[in-house]
């Protein structure tokens, strides 16, 4: 049996939401601003001019030293509001990218990470293991959004990193498209 998480992650940046969907949707370029992320592999081109049919190999080196490699694939995307990703590899399952304004100016960007790890191991040790893991994925997603923010020309003003734990209510169901923002702008 895999583990399964439910990962969240909020932020809000200074940048204007074009800038910031501009950063999001340039994946080969995330290497430069994302430090865990060593190297991308354009394994598919797109199928379309959003972006939609691109398959990206992403290579990580975590925070606690733990390398791992997971493709995603771009399986929908609302200009400027959404984008779907669906992953394989060493991570496996799907994300949500939800990007909209702020009331008080800037950008507020969501991502929902609803994942199973397929290794043995992993799987093995999930229940004693998994708040290394999320404590792993929180710093991974935290410096994502400091990076997202300096590439789109802004800066991160807040970053709030959720794990729902199974059988929490809503554990592994992708969150509305109107958001799920749980703290304040």
């Amino acid at each position: 049996m895999t583990a399964r998480y439910h990962f969240l992650s909020e932020y809000s940046l200074t940048s204007d939401r074009e800038a910031v969907w501009t950063a999001l949707t340039a994946v080969t370029e995330w290497p430069a601003w994302w430090r865990w992320l060593t190297r991308v592999d354009v394994v598919k081109e797109a199928t379309s001019d959003e972006g939609v049919g691109a398959i990206y190999r992403n290579h990580v080196r975590a925070p606690t030293g733990y390398g791992f490699v997971y493709s995603t694939e771009i399986a929908e995307v609302d200009r400027l509001r959404r984008i779907d990703v669906i992953s394989s590899g060493d991570i496996v399952g799907r994300g949500r990218f939800l990007v909209s304004d702020r009331p008080s100016g800037g950008t507020n960007v969501s991502f929902a990470w609803l994942v199973e790890t397929p290794k043995w191991w992993m799987n093995l040790f999930a229940p004693i293991a998994r708040p290394a893991f999320t404590w792993n994925h929180d710093k991974l997603m935290t410096d994502f959004g400091r990076g997202l923010a300096k590439a789109s020309g802004g800066v991160l003003t807040s970053v709030d990193n959720t794990a729902l734990k199974p059988g929490s209510p809503g554990f592994y169901e992708m969150p509305a498209l109107g958001g799920w923002r749980t703290t304040p702008p």
